[in-house]
């Protein structure tokens, strides 16, 4: 995304899951390059691990990274976002 500035400013989109068509909403997230973070904890594990394992797909096409940060969360980032942990 560019600002007035003409930086890219990266910008984190929430979702919290509840069916599988919540996925095509994290890959087009990630496609426009931003991070995306899934709050799967109101979903079915079934479907969940469904979910998960089609946005670690898009994620690993668009060369990015995924990270669980939570039990029932997870975090997505575009190549060339850096993810860093304490």
């Amino acid at each position: 995304m560019n600002s007035p500035f003409g930086v890219w400013l990266p910008q984190v989109h929430v979702i919290r899951c509840g069916r599988f068509e919540d996925a095509m909403v994290a890959a087009h997230a990630l496609q426009e390059r931003q991070c995306v973070v899934l709050q799967l904890d109101g979903m079915d594990p079934g479907q969940a691990q469904r979910l998960v394992d089609f946005v670690a797909g898009a994620v690993e096409a668009l060369e990015g990274r995924i990270e669980r940060i939570g039990e029932g969360t997870v975090l997505c980032a575009p190549a060339g976002v850096e993810v860093s942990r304490d």
